[in-house]
């Protein structure tokens, strides 16, 4: 009876263990979602526009993961970034080390044990969700109830976790042993453990909690730590998948920064790493914490293990970088957006930053028109063999990113956007609208002087300089409308209506200049409305780069892009 006793208390002791993990990591999450729409979709747009040198990709990495207490998070984000064009792979390298730094500040809080308190949180979390209108005021609401839960849940752990080693003593000081005794396996523990609940955060959580019971001693429970910061890369590992070359390159340089540390203070485990954590713990924390100490030491063992890694590699950030390179050789995809247009996850985690992945594609697109623009112009002079073969691919081109920037931009109709968002899609759709009759204009007039060269024949002097006077000032408006939406610059896009009023001109006086040759018998054309139909897609080709230019102009455009530009 006192055997059938015994064993259902330590069952309902393993149900605590568990049930007491699952509230904790939903704590952390709880909290850490509630952290990031707290904050904003701006706060994601810093990392992008504030990491142009590896001191401030630091910062920003630090910064970030300690408000949104993740470093897995900041990490798959970051892949996510320079996966979509955003961020170079330079720039991320950066992050991801300052990710390391901010993921301390959880096991920091832990180690503060206000488990105390932490149904008081709990209710005053779920009373300002329940009783507030306001967003932000549930957003506040959902970052306290996480933080109760997180030590709500780690306290019930902690407590079932020292009932159960207080039952079996002896088989756990046996096991305990021998992770003192063999580190590694406390590597490999904390890696396999974090890789499978993907958050070293909570491992290292799980860890102090296991440390407070006093059943595993510093020389066990540090090489889980490290363990820990290996297993976390494996987000990194599955945010690469199918990816471009870059953003596999960001997360070899994740897994190499943490595996490079890990195992550099596993070497100086025994001769430095755990006398200088027992010095702070016995000579600073004990007196300051007392009972508390235990899960502050394993805290501000990982505070002191990720920013002397960070230190140390930053003088070799260019090592990891050409190994990364090494590791995942190729090169850059310069058509990555095009593959990426297919990926819509950006879009519900941060609207802002697929925006701005949008007006990337976008500007890619406005690229491959120009590039279409000047074929075109060159063949209206110059017959060269390839030209029909190169524009074909073009427009294929072209219409390739037309259809899937359509397609991304019609997600977000699906998402609950406010009338910001709504005028900004509706500017882009104009836009890539645009941009894709252009080309189809391009392969209208490519398609005339072919019949043209296939006939032989040729312009009349007139005619020729009529043709170069139209171009001069559609070379000036293409590249005004091109630029200032590039920059979302007013001024630069002001001219092209003035222009465009000018090709008007030009295409109704150069009709009547056509008739009067051909009444004069000095037109080179056997079919006399090719010139005409020359001159009107010249005149439609102004009409839209004069659309785009409007767009820039139309103040709601422009307003809404000021935090990025």
């Amino acid at each position: 009876m006192f055997l059938a006793t015994n064993a259902f208390n330590i069952w309902i002791q393993l149900l605590a263990v568990f049930g007491g993990l699952g509230i904790f990591l939903y704590g952390i999450n709880s909290m850490s979602d509630s952290l990031k729409a707290f904050a904003g979709n701006k706060m994601k747009v810093i990392i992008e526009k504030t990491t142009n040198t590896p001191f401030k990709g630091i910062l920003v990495g630090a910064g970030v993961t300690a408000l949104i207490q993740s470093s897995s998070g900041t990490t798959a984000l970051t892949v996510g970034l320079v996966r979509a064009g955003l961020m170079s792979f330079t720039q991320a390298i950066g992050v991801i080390m300052g990710a390391n730094i901010g993921t301390t500040v959880t096991s920091f809080l832990i180690g503060l044990n206000i488990s105390t308190y932490s149904l008081l949180f709990v209710g005053l979390g779920s009373m300002v969700i329940f009783f507030s209108k306001k967003k932000k005021l549930k957003e506040l609401g959902g970052i306290i109830l996480g933080f109760g839960l997180l030590f709500f849940g780690l306290d019930l752990m902690g407590e079932a976790l020292k009932t159960i080693l207080k039952e079996y003593e002896g088989p756990a000081t046996k096991m305990f042993t021998v992770l003192g005794k063999y580190p590694i396996l406390g590597l490999l523990v904390g890696t396999l453990l974090t890789a499978v609940i993907q958050s070293s955060s909570a491992s290292i959580g799980i860890l102090q909690a296991l440390y407070v019971t006093g059943g595993i001693g510093l020389t066990g429970a540090l090489p889980i730590l490290l363990g820990a910061n290996i297993g976390t890369t494996i987000t990194a590992i599955f945010a690469s998948i199918g990816a471009t070359v870059p953003a596999k390159r960001t997360a070899v340089v994740h897994i190499l920064f943490n595996i490079i540390g890990a195992l550099l203070f596993m070497l100086l485990l025994r001769i430095a790493y755990v006398p200088l954590v027992s010095f702070i713990e016995t000579k600073w924390l004990i007196p300051l914490y007392g009972t508390n100490t235990p899960a502050m030491t394993i805290g501000i063992a990982h505070i002191i293990f990720n920013v002397i890694s960070t230190f140390v590699l930053f003088f070799f950030i260019k090592q990891l970088s050409y190994f990364a390179c090494k590791l995942v050789p190729g090169t850059e995809q310069t058509d990555a957006l095009s593959e990426e247009l297919s990926d819509f996850s950006l879009i519900e985690k941060s609207p802002t930053l697929a925006l701005e992945f949008v007006k990337k594609a976008i500007r890619r697109m406005g690229d491959l028109t120009v590039e279409y623009y000047e074929l075109t112009k060159k063949y209206t002079f110059e017959h060269t063999s390839n030209t029909t073969d190169l524009a074909e691919e073009y427009e294929r081109n072209i219409n390739s990113l037309d259809k899937k920037i359509h397609d991304y931009l019609f997600k977000f109709t699906t998402m609950d956007l406010d009338n910001s968002y709504s005028n900004i899609l509706s500017k882009h759709l104009d836009t890539i609208k645009d941009l894709e009759r252009i080309g189809d204009h391009c392969t209208n007039l490519v398609g005339f002087f072919n019949e043209r060269y296939e006939a032989k024949e040729t312009f009349s002097f007139e005619g020729s300089e009529d043709i170069k006077e139209m171009y001069e000032a559609i070379d000036k408006m293409i590249e005004g409308s091109i630029k200032a939406y590039s920059t979302f610059d007013k001024k630069m896009a002001q001219p092209v209506a003035v222009l465009e009023d000018k090709v008007d001109k030009m295409e109704e006086m150069f009709r009547k200049k056509h008739v009067i040759r051909i009444n004069n018998g000095t037109c080179g054309f056997t079919n006399a409305d090719y010139f005409v139909d020359i001159l009107s897609n010249l005149e439609r080709i102004a009409d839209h780069a004069n659309n785009i230019a409007s767009n820039i102009i139309n103040d709601e455009y422009c307003q809404f892009d000021e935090f990025d530009h």
